[in-house]
């Protein structure tokens, strides 16, 4: 094992020094050990030029193997570990953590019978670290072979304050580009390519395309974008399920056509070994139950 982790480590990086660093040994320990991970197969790993190293075509074969067995081992520990907790760790964007759980955390702490704790992030890696049991992402639904539950498609449609379309009378909601300066058009944007909505997109929905010439302003946190468009700062595109309250209160209005793009949504995300169990299938049962009305 030892042997397996250090050729691993170097596969990876591509160098024997930063995989003794990875390890936290010294640079003579890896080469020993591929040395005998090379004996023990009888055939070469690495092709060595000097300092520099590449994969040989049985090296290749293994590292792929190596890796995949290795990821394997680490989500089932980090399973086993997370499997006598009794508390829940969610992961959500800024957004949805804001307009979506949090009017929902009291009913889910009563429905999972513990604590239930949230970690945002717009990036969804941070949820494959250790510690998040599930989350709750944008997408198409494949998400590398984690189980996904649609909570609720993609329905966007523009978003104002009640008196903004009065403010600017020649806005047209099938042409907001055309219509408006581009200092109102927000734009959340998609930093880390989670697919979301931004005006890209829409107009590639609607068979167009954004002149070369724009630069619409960004605001990366789905919050304090609707807070401006609250404020009457200009339009943007919203989605039907999270900011429902806002509509329902007044504070916005939806304009225009509706659009949405097949299969994408936002999902409930998991490994499958969480099913087993019993507070997990209760919160799941309750937050697709929760979803809004497709």
């Amino acid at each position: 094992m030892n042997a397996l982790l250090a050729f691993e480590a170097a596969a990876r990086l591509g160098n024997f020094t930063r995989a003794a660093e990875e390890l936290g040994v010294a640079q003579p320990a890896i080469t020993r050990h591929v040395a005998k991970l090379e004996d023990w197969i009888g055939a070469p790993l690495f092709l060595r030029r000097g300092n520099a190293i590449s994969l040989t075509p049985e090296g290749q074969n293994l590292s792929e193997l190596a890796t995949s067995v290795l990821d394997r081992v680490e989500l089932g520990v980090r399973d086993v570990r997370r499997a006598g907790s009794r508390d829940f760790v969610v992961g959500a964007s800024f957004g949805v953590a804001h307009l979506w759980l949090m009017p929902r955390i009291g009913a889910m702490r009563q429905v999972a019978d513990a604590p239930v704790n949230f970690l945002t992030s717009d990036d969804y890696r941070s949820f494959d670290e250790g510690g998040v049991d599930f989350s709750i992402r944008f997408g198409n639904g494949d998400f590398r072979g984690m189980e996904a539950d649609l909570l609720f498609p993609e329905r966007c449609r523009i978003v104002a304050a009640p008196g903004f379309a009065k403010a600017h009378p020649g806005f047209d909601p099938a042409a907001p580009f055309e219509t408006l300066p581009q200092r109102f058009l927000l734009d959340h944007g998609d930093p880390s390519g989670s697919g979301w909505m931004t005006w890209e997109r829409w107009y590639r929905a609607l068979g167009r395309s954004l002149p070369r010439s724009a630069n619409l302003p960004v605001v990366r946190s789905y919050p304090t974008m609707l807070d401006m468009i609250t404020a009457g700062d200009g339009v943007g595109i919203g989605y039907l399920g999270l900011e429902d309250a806002l509509v329902e209160s007044g504070a916005i209005v939806r304009i225009g056509p509706e659009l949405g793009r097949e299969g994408y949504g936002y999902y409930l995300v998991y490994r499958p070994a969480l099913r087993e169990k019993a507070s997990f299938e209760r919160l799941r049962a309750f937050l697709l139950r929760d979803a809004p009305v497709s």
